[in-house]
């Protein structure tokens, strides 16, 4: 039996906001063997420690995504398995250029608005396994979403909905299914929201729900204020740009 005193811990430290939603990522990566995880938006690590619970036992692989991994590997990395796979990448890039094998969890944390989701899930839904699901952070935190290059952005919640082609009424209920997908929201700790696609197949029809067009133009522009250091309003966080893959134009 795995001893989860150390993992509960370091979740329960102030700096780690997945709150008791952190158990339910691990009950999810217990119902697998031999499955495929990555964290998109690793931080400090504590979904990829929550996703790599049991993982030697039970054969699973755990990676991630992210522009910097200091805080990871002073914090998290001694939960995870040495296998662990760091990916110094742009989420989106990463998921428009993966040829890699496909995944059962994929786990969404990074920038918190709609358009950097949207285009996260353009890409990787083509990459989550049959019967796989997409499990989203900060689904539903109060108030308006993220202010970034003077702009206010709509929420995490709302990509959600829009991508899945679900009725605004779906983010105020905990639980929801229809022919396509299962979705199960924890609202606690600025929320979890985890989604099951239970129709490959629906990906091409989630997508022609979406102007792509004005998806990317958003997302090129939150890209050019975090990688392009000639825009006057180059927000630095101090990563090495040099070692990270981005495209600063992608296009759908």
């Amino acid at each position: 039996m795995t001893n989860l005193t150390p993992l509960r811990n370091f979740i329960a430290q102030p700096h780690c906001d997945l709150g008791e939603n952190a158990w339910k990522l691990v009950d999810l990566a217990r119902t697998f063997k031999n499955g495929r995880f990555i964290d998109l938006g690793v931080r400090l690590g504590a979904s990829s420690a929550c996703l790599s619970v049991e993982a030697a036992e039970r054969g699973n692989k755990v990676m991630g995504c992210d522009l910097m991994f200091d805080g990871f590997q002073r914090e998290g990395a001694r939960f995870v398995n040495p296998d662990y796979m760091c990916y110094p990448a742009d989420s989106v890039t990463l998921g428009k250029n993966w040829d890699e094998d496909p995944f059962d969890v994929i786990f969404v944390d990074t920038i918190h608005t709609r358009e950097q989701v949207l285009a996260e899930l353009y890409y990787w839904a083509d990459h989550l396994k049959d019967g796989g699901f997409f499990v989203f952070h900060d689904s539903h935190w109060e108030g308006p979403g993220d202010v970034i290059g003077g702009v206010q952005h709509e929420r995490v919640d709302v990509a959600i909905t829009d991508f899945f082609g679900l009725p605004k009424s779906v983010r105020e209920m905990d639980i929801y299914e229809d022919e396509n997908v299962v979705v199960n929201h924890f609202k606690p700790s600025f929320g979890m929201t985890f989604v099951k696609v239970k129709r490959p197949e629906a990906i091409e029809e989630f997508k022609s729900n979406i102007d792509w067009k004005q998806v990317f133009e958003t997302r090129n522009w939150l890209a050019d204020l975090h990688f392009n250091k000639e825009n006057p309003n180059y927000i630095d966080w101090q990563q090495d740009l040099n070692n990270i893959q981005f495209e600063l134009g992608l296009n759908p």
